[in-house]
């Protein structure tokens, strides 16, 4: 990504600058803001706490665990209890195992190539 601002290396003036015009700077920062605040699962790189919300029935997801240092790709199932997270698509939960996930987000998607 191209930065929007560049250090000033002028011995007038120091601090930071940038080509761009005010608008577009504005714009980007406001870019960066609202993927943030975003409460859409689909948002990339934001991490979801359970206690906040939980993922749609049968998504594969990426999970943190509060009790583990690791992170994994799991299988998310609702059923009589509320829901229950799988590893992959193990039979056995996370919590079996004494491991309990307190986050999540979306996969991305598949890397498609050129060709593709």
């Amino acid at each position: 990504m191209e930065r929007l601002i560049h250090k000033r290396k002028s011995g007038m003036k120091t601090g930071y600058w940038s080509p761009n015009k005010k608008q577009e700077l504005v714009d980007r920062l406001a870019m960066y803001e609202d993927r943030e605040d975003a409460k859409d699962t689909n948002v990339l790189g934001k991490w979801i706490p359970c206690s906040e919300r939980l993922p749609e029935d049968e998504s594969y997801i990426l999970v943190s665990f509060e009790n583990a240092t690791m992170l994994d790709i799991a299988r998310y199932e609702e059923n009589d209890e509320g829901g229950t997270f799988y590893p992959g698509d193990d039979e056995k939960s996370y919590s079996s195992y004494g491991i309990f996930v307190n986050a999540w987000m979306p996969l991305p998607e598949p890397y498609k190539g050129a060709d593709e």
